[in-house]
């Protein structure tokens, strides 16, 4: 589906936006540390996203938890490699979205209806003590909309996208133990000239709404000439240590 590609991509851009990324990179890390001090035991820690390991204190959750586990759809051979040097860090090949299969079926037959998604992965694990979710959440319903674009309008596309990620937002709710959130938000093209206005804005959660966020900052995701020689692109990241109280 393009998994993969997109991973790659990822760690491409990483490299060239190392600097402009250090920032939140290192926001990100500090929040999932401050969202495991939360967790009500230490046994099992779940990361959804982790497929490249930017953004994880790896080290310091494989010291804090019996088992972390690294849950992602695709792992890099760079992060296989890290989490060896940890014997209690577990790489899980793992849809966050429970969908994927069901994709892969319309996309060869497209008079079926659209899969929805409904995540069951570690409901039931009384061992579960902590779950965060890495900036992930804009991408569950990304790369399947691309896929099923030749079979769906626009107009589904976009359903399908906001239904993934009111799904996964659910499912932190009903995970067992301490769930924390990290997610960008809002998209904004800024032109490199300082004293023009911002260009254009996107809601990467299709219309989803999220509550007021414990913590806030800005990703230059996108620096000039990343997207355009003309803009760098910005998100607005939203960090939650405690998704179950902030969902309510």
């Amino acid at each position: 589906m393009g998994f993969l590609t997109s991973s790659i991509q990822v760690r491409a851009r990483y490299k060239r936006c190392r600097f402009e990324w250090m920032e939140h990179l290192e926001q990100t890390r500090a929040i999932i540390l401050k969202a495991a001090q939360l967790a009500p035991r230490r046994r099992k820690a779940l990361v959804f996203g982790a497929g490249l390991l930017h953004d994880i204190p790896l080290r310091q959750l494989s010291e804090m938890f019996e088992q972390v586990v690294l849950a992602d759809l695709v792992h890099t051979w760079p992060c296989r490699l890290e989490a060896l040097r940890f014997p209690n860090v577990k790489i899980l090949s793992c849809d966050a979205t429970g969908a994927i299969q069901a994709l892969a079926v319309v996309a060869r037959r497209p008079g079926l209806p659209t899969p929805e998604s409904r995540p069951v992965a570690f409901v039931d694990d009384p061992t579960l003590d902590f779950t965060v979710s890495v900036n992930l959440l804009s991408q569950l319903g990304w790369v399947p909309g691309v896929f099923l674009s030749k079979c769906r309008s626009p107009s589904q596309i976009e359903a399908l996208k906001s239904q993934f990620v009111a799904a996964h937002l659910d499912y932190l709710k009903r995970l067992p133990g301490h769930t924390a959130l990290i997610t960008d938000t809002l998209w904004t093209e800024h032109p490199v000239a300082a004293s023009a206005s911002p260009l254009e804005r996107w809601d990467v959660l299709s219309g989803v709404c999220l509550p007021e966020p414990e913590h806030a900052w800005d990703w230059n995701i996108a620096p000039a000439p990343e997207r355009s020689p003309l803009a760098h692109y910005v998100a607005r990241v939203f960090a939650y240590t405690d998704w179950k109280s902030a969902a309510f």
